[in-house]
């Protein structure tokens, strides 16, 4: 099985490229994406990049720890309110639990980071830019 790290950019984009792929397929009840579909989004993320530009354009050196951010989505301002970090990567074993949170939405995410704070701030930014 081939895992990757959502922290680093490699990782962010496998994560993009696999939600563009499952919102192509969600279009109607049995749909298949078109091989054009996929191949006009991959074109998109790879917008910019040079073929023959220095490999620290798509993955920067790896400097800091992994930190995972909890907390929680404010969906009509792009907000995100941290409830915590934590060292290391727990993303993946976050169990999400039944609830109703009037305009908020359950948030979580790993990020690579010199600090817990720094990772909080790049959290933070994330959601604010709507990349989440």
């Amino acid at each position: 099985m081939l895992h990757f790290d959502p922290a680093t950019t490699s990782g962010s984009a496998v994560a993009s490229l696999f939600r563009v792929w499952w919102s192509l397929r969600e279009t109607g009840p049995g749909h298949r994406p078109e091989a054009a579909e996929l191949a006009g989004a991959v074109e998109e993320m790879f917008a910019g990049l040079d073929p023959d530009g220095p490999p620290a354009q798509v993955e920067p050196p790896g400097t800091g720890e992994v930190f995972t951010v909890f907390g929680l989505r404010y969906d009509r301002a792009d907000a995100l309110l941290v409830a915590g970090v934590i060292p290391g990567e727990h993303a993946a074993a976050a169990v999400e639990l039944d609830g109703d949170e009037t305009d908020f939405t359950r948030w979580i995410d790993t990020f690579r980071a010199e600090s817990g704070a720094a990772a909080a701030t790049a959290a933070r930014a994330q959601v604010e830019g709507g990349d989440y």
